[in-house]
């Protein structure tokens, strides 16, 4: 029997009257791959927020998270890392790359500051960041876009965690840039065995590298299964509705994943 590592049950998440979650309940194995998909609104980056512990303080939450594979409550940066949609979001601008990196590793890791800022340079060369070395002291607006997520990544790794969250970390660069983030990403979670949850839009990015999918729509999870049986037999209308959208990587980002008119589809099955 495959280890649980993430165990959801009847999770609620609410911001005064609008509810984001409603009864939200899945399983996320240790080392599996879990990605999460739906349209804008449909809950994705709450629960793997309610998931991470970074809910902000005006969320009213029901239900259970538990983390059966962790001898304790996780610690954010330490047991769980998240890269974020926007890179600029989660790096301080007046602060070097390295100095962010090996802030982490010394607070996560218990490491002296000079054992912490070797580490950052293997991080930043582990993530393709040319000329690791000599980029320590850059600050993040002298990189690129596709960069600044790497080098984000790299502080999503640098506490040496167990379960990485990956918030839609592709949505904002273009289309070749993604191509090289998302097979970065799956190299990186492969090699150091990581359990993975993965919050995108994209069909074909989640076909490519979750082996489950679970999918919102307005709050509720209507299917998850393994990757393959839920592309190619999906049981659900709304599930259907996505997959013959063809949202893939090569689809321009203006067009993807336009909104699915429900009123035109039989939605009996959602409960």
């Amino acid at each position: 029997m495959t280890d649980t590592y993430v165990h959801v049950r009847n999770l609620d998440v609410s911001y005064g009257r609008t509810a984001a979650l409603r009864g939200v309940s899945l399983d996320l194995a240790k080392g599996g791959r879990l990605a999460l998909i739906g349209e804008s609104g449909s809950g994705k980056s709450t629960l793997a927020m309610a998931i991470a512990g970074l809910l902000p303080t005006s969320a009213t939450t029901l239900g259970a998270i538990e983390f059966p594979a962790l001898p304790q409550k996780p610690r954010p940066g330490k047991d769980i890392g998240v890269v974020f949609q926007d890179p600029n979001g989660s790096l301080d601008p007046v602060m070097s790359v390295g100095d962010q990196i090996a802030e982490v590793v010394m607070t996560h890791q218990g490491t002296g500051w000079i054992s912490a800022r070797v580490r950052a340079v293997e991080l930043l060369d582990r993530v393709r960041i040319p000329k690791a070395l000599s980029r320590l002291n850059s600050y993040p607006h002298e990189f690129s876009g596709g960069q600044r997520q790497r080098i984000a990544l790299a502080a999503a790794l640098a506490g040496r965690p167990s379960l990485l969250i990956a918030d839609e970390p592709t949505s904002a660069l273009d289309t070749l840039v993604q191509q090289h983030i998302v097979d970065l990403l799956d190299v990186l979670v492969r090699e150091s065995g990581l359990t993975l949850l993965f919050v995108t839009h994209d069909i074909a990015l989640a076909s490519q590298r979750a082996d489950r999918i679970a999918v919102l729509y307005k709050g509720r999870l209507v299917e998850i299964g393994e990757t393959t049986k839920v592309l190619r037999q999906p049981e659900h209308p709304y599930t259907k509705a996505l997959i013959s959208t063809h949202v893939s990587l090569a689809t321009p980002r203006r067009k993807r994943l336009a909104e699915v008119d429900m009123a035109e589809i039989d939605m009996s099955g959602l409960r």
